[in-house]
């Protein structure tokens, strides 16, 4: 690089420096200006200032952000209470023996008379014993036939609690005074059952209603009564006095029930799905009561007043139990044929398209108003199927009017199941043969046979002689379907003696496919322009679906069986428990007298120990009371029929 370059590069360099350190001053004393300007600020007091704001709707503490827990914390058992219930089940419990035990003396002992004692005994101690018999009453599996027959007719009549109590809990459901809503109360009941009491009411606007309300501490009650059920139940089962296990289900499912009926929550959405649902499917002729869900709750239900005869009324006129009530019905416009073939078609159509059907549709719980139009009320017991049970049953009362035995007896084992171990073969023949009877019933001239013999009821026979022969349990909405269904058609043919319930049934499946045609010309109405491409997905969706059920339909045996355990292995275990236990009680004996001689200071001699507890008689008696129970536990299992290999 030349001289002349270089000193004309330092020059350029020099001048840059001297550039940035000047920018560099300017800055510096532009700062210092400021600070000096910023620290002449205004008084404190001339900027705090309130600045006016918009209110809150809702006060901050009482702010969520959370999703509501809307189901109820249980209810404390006291175990003070639920002893005091023991005495009270053991009062029923010595009644009911006693009572048998005397009429087994005098010679006069019949089924048909302990069914009575024991209704008359639960009746008499009231409150969750009759829940307890109504429940019972569906429990064709457990009990005999007289005794469900006979609970069937349990009374649920009760004294009705003071009405403060009942006007509180409302207060309680509302929030605010009962004055507030109501513009009359009439604080007379007019219904008293175990669970609740009904009350007349006026609203502020004018409507009437009805107002049910829980029995205050029921809850609690039901609690305390299915605890003890426990203890007795679990006692009876560690004596082997009734095979371990065999109550369990049952316990399970009755808790279950009266703690779904205790909810008057739960009971107004059933109802009010069945109104919308009725109304949807085009029924004009049957309903429910409005339901005002802003003023119900879990312990108050609110719900429009129906005005009509209740359907033990008019049973009663048919009957010719009640003077001039035929002009009555004629006034009204009611045929009670008309009737009986209305609350046929409504059964079927809980069963088919409603998601869930009334399981408890007992003469008190149905209105006909005039014109022979109905009002269902009381929708605290409910039940609902799965597509495969719904399936079966259509299947087994088709198959009836086609006189298919072996479709008939497929439909039935399919309802029933899953199974416990049980020798399939010997059950179809046995439910076959059955099935066979009932044809022959079925094809008999009408005036040679009893009208309930041509009924749905026959098949239902069959299932309920099947299950007590093999001991098998059913599902729970099994038996609220058979309890139903015998309701229903015991109402129906009071009322009319020559309803064919299969012609009825097919009158509904025509009316049912002429629905579903609609429904989907709706939906393509609907669906038409720029839908059509979902539409094609669904249907890919749905034949996927279909194949899917289809392959597992083929790989599936005509029933169901759970799990097994050859027998003697089952009591091959059972004794090997049995050495256990009593190695080890005879160990912790052992340990504790070497204990206390250690304690003692005299020696330990373990064979005069060994010999001291062997000789024992306390220790005799834990060793006859173990092999007695296991014994029996063997001999209770050696009883099942094995499977077939």
């Amino acid at each position: 690089m030349l001289p002349s370059q270089m000193d004309r590069r330092s020059i350029q360099v020099r001048q840059s420096v001297s550039e940035a350190v000047r920018v560099w001053r300017n800055r510096q004393e532009t700062a210092a200006e400021m600070r000096v300007e910023r620290s002449e600020h205004p008084p404190r007091e001339a900027v705090l200032q309130s600045i006016p704001r918009r209110d809150l709707s809702t006060p901050p503490d009482e702010r969520k952000f959370w999703i509501p827990y809307v189901e109820s914390s249980p209810a404390k058992i006291q175990a003070g209470r639920s002893l005091r219930r023991l005495l009270t089940w053991l009062g029923v419990i010595l009644t009911v023996w006693f009572g048998n035990l005397f009429d087994m003396v005098l010679h006069r002992d019949t089924l048909t008379r302990r069914a009575v004692r024991f209704r008359e005994a639960l009746e008499r101690a009231g409150g969750t014993f009759v829940k307890v018999g109504q429940q019972l009453a569906m429990r064709v599996d457990l009990l005999p036939w007289a005794y469900c027959v006979e609970l069937s007719k349990m009374l649920d009549r009760m004294v009705p609690f003071p009405v403060d109590q009942a006007l509180q809990a409302v207060e309680r459901t509302m929030k605010r005074p009962w004055q507030e809503i109501f513009e009359v109360f009439d604080p007379t009941p007019i219904g008293s059952a175990s669970l609740a009491c009904v009350y007349q009411a006026t609203l502020k606007d004018g409507s009437k209603v009805v107002v049910k309300v829980r029995r205050p501490g029921i809850q609690e009650l039901f609690l305390a009564d299915l605890q003890v059920l426990d203890w007795i139940t679990g006692l009876a089962e560690f004596l082997t006095m009734i095979r371990p296990g065999f109550t369990q289900k049952f316990r399970m499912e009755l808790r279950d029930v009266l703690m779904e009926e205790l909810d008057f929550r739960r009971e107004a959405r059933f109802q009010h799905i069945f109104r919308r649902n009725a109304k949807k499917a085009g029924w004009s002729f049957f309903t429910a009561p409005r339901v005002f869900f802003e003023y119900s709750g879990e312990e108050v239900l609110v719900q429009e007043f129906v005005s009509g005869l209740w359907l033990w009324e008019v049973i009663n006129i048919v009957e010719g139990k009640t003077s001039g009530g035929r002009q009555l019905l004629r006034d009204l416009n009611i045929d009670p044929k008309v009737i009986a073939r209305r609350i046929m078609r409504a059964t079927f159509w809980s069963y088919d398209e409603n998601v869930f059907f009334h399981a408890d549709p007992h003469p008190a719980n149905i209105l006909v108003r005039p014109n022979s139009e109905l009002t269902f009320v009381d929708f605290g017991s409910c039940g609902s199927f799965n597509n495969q049970q719904r399936v079966a049953f259509e299947q087994m009362v088709l198959s009836m009017k086609k006189q298919d035995v072996d479709a008939m007896t497929r439909a039935t084992l399919n309802l029933m199941g899953p199974f416990q171990p049980v020798d399939l073969p010997v059950l179809i023949k046995y439910a076959q043969e059955e099935n066979m009877r009932v044809l022959h019933t079925f094809n008999t001239p009408a005036e040679y046979t009893e009208y309930w013999e041509r009924t749905s009821a026959r098949q239902w026979f069959v299932l309920i002689r099947t299950a007590q022969k093999f001991n098998l349990p059913m599902n729970l909405h099994m038996l609220r379907m058979i309890r139903s269904t015998l309701l229903y058609d015991s109402i129906v043919l009071r009322l009319d003696h020559q309803l064919d319930h299969y012609h009825e049934y097919t009158q509904f499946m025509k009316f049912r496919a002429q629905f579903v045609k609609r429904r989907w010309r709706q939906r393509l109405r609907d669906n038409a322009g720029d839908h059509v491409f979902l539409n094609v997905e669904e249907i890919g969706n749905t034949f996927n679906d279909i194949m899917i059920r289809v392959q597992t339909l083929l790989s599936k045996p005509i029933v169901n069986l759970g799990s097994t355990v050859n027998k003697w292995i089952f009591a091959a275990s059972v004794l090997s428990r049995v050495a256990g236990r009593i190695f080890f009680v005879t160990l912790v004996l052992l340990g504790s007298i070497g204990i206390v001689h250690a304690l003692r200071g005299t020696p330990i001699r373990w064979r005069d120990i060994l010999s001291a507890v062997i000789l024992n008689k306390w220790y005799w008696a834990f060793l006859a009371a173990t092999t007695f129970f296991s014994v029996r536990l063997i001999l209770l299992r050696l009883q099942d029929r094995e499977l077939p290999h």
